[in-house]
């Protein structure tokens, strides 16, 4: 009988040691917070009340044997009534992701566009404007405040989606 896919078996597939214990902490961390890996248990994406909040992507190849992890998107600005330390925004600002062409045209629409990351302007960045590459446990835990942020936005807000960022 094979092992029912999940987020957490698909990660313990492809990484391994502190990088697998942090992946794990933070899904963890998503499930208790009321965000849902979508359709189904194996699922990458997470969502709260139906609004994307991040995309985990790993990997296992030759150049990583130990596997590698991407974790995208999170809220590119505050909100009055939810401060966020100037730790957090510089580590946000730190993982800017420019336009990579993705191989080629990937077809979206914000592909090279220009947007203001908590107050600082950037251009040509990638749709996924923001992206952890192999976070280690201090930068799961910004992550954690990441989402804490756009829970509050998207439970107070009306309208709010978190396509807005």
């Amino acid at each position: 009988m094979s092992e029912q896919k999940t987020i957490e078996n698909m990660l313990k597939d492809n990484l391994s040691g502190d990088l697998l214990a942090n992946a794990l902490d933070l899904v963890d961390y998503l499930k208790k917070n009321g965000m849902t890996n979508g359709t189904n248990p194996g699922d990458t994406r997470f969502y709260y009340k139906g609004e994307l909040m991040c995309i985990f992507i790993t990997f296992k190849n030759e150049h990583n044997p130990s596997g590698g992890l991407m974790i995208f998107d999170c809220p590119l600005t505050g909100h009055e009534g939810f401060p966020i330390e100037e730790s957090v925004q510089e580590f946000v600002r730190a993982h800017v992701n420019k336009c990579g062409s993705c191989g080629g045209d990937c077809g979206h629409e914000q592909r090279g566009a220009t947007k203001v990351i908590f107050g600082k302007e950037y251009d040509n960045l990638c749709s996924s404007e923001v992206a952890f590459f192999d976070p280690d446990a201090e930068a799961v835990e910004k992550i954690k405040k990441l989402m804490d942020l756009w829970k509050f936005k998207i439970d107070t807000i009306a309208g709010y989606s978190s396509q807005d960022r």
